[in-house]
């Protein structure tokens, strides 16, 4: 087994146990996930900005439709498909859809779990350009302030301070991200539909 394949799997077994955590300490009822974020990675003096997008909408009882979408300079990806929510409190997704890549086809996934004060969002992807992750959870210790974690795939991981501006839709957020020993800032904003 080659160590880009250990790391996949390595990440695949824990992230379970990162869900499964998140579970355990959810109190409340689940809302529609329709939000667009700009969010902008700084390493080495230079930055990346990126669009990223998750738009949801029910159907029948517990089935649904998603989009989620990523925009960056030189690459793109969207895809959509259908969610399932077997509560109120956490819905899973998969999707199929395309990336700006040489072999365009790409499938994903999300699981999206929300009760009281608790929320998380993984999100899982393979296709030509390869797998890739996100995972990010929240704690609102009040109304406009929230802790948590984010983790993502070429990035690395660390903590998360969230500000939700009173009175909108707005949430503005920071994230000090470590990957191979280096800290490196995430700083997004994000407007909830």
């Amino acid at each position: 087994m080659t160590t880009k394949n250990f790391l996949k799997l390595e990440v695949l077994l824990r992230i379970p146990g990162l869900i499964l955590l998140v579970i355990f300490f959810l109190t409340q009822t689940a809302h529609c996930q329709n939000w667009v974020e700009e969010r902008t990675y700084v390493s080495n003096g230079t930055t990346t900005p990126r669009v990223d997008g998750l738009f949801t909408h029910p159907l029948h009882r517990n089935l649904g439709t998603f989009v989620w979408f990523q925009v960056q300079q030189d690459y793109s990806q969207a895809y959509g498909g259908i969610t399932y929510a077997p509560t109120s409190w956490i819905q899973f997704a998969l999707g199929l859809g395309l990336e700006q890549y040489r072999q365009p086809a790409r499938v994903g996934s999300y699981v999206w779990m929300g009760k009281g004060k608790c929320s998380a969002l993984a999100v899982f992807e393979y296709g030509g350009s390869g797998f890739w992750y996100k995972v990010e959870g929240n704690f609102q210790i009040t109304k406009t302030l929230g802790l948590g974690v984010n983790l993502e795939h070429f990035r690395g991981g660390g903590p998360k301070v969230e500000y939700s501006v009173p009175r909108t839709h707005v949430k503005f957020w920071f994230s000090p991200m470590v990957l191979n020993g280096s800290v490196r800032p995430l700083v997004g904003i994000r407007y909830s539909l």
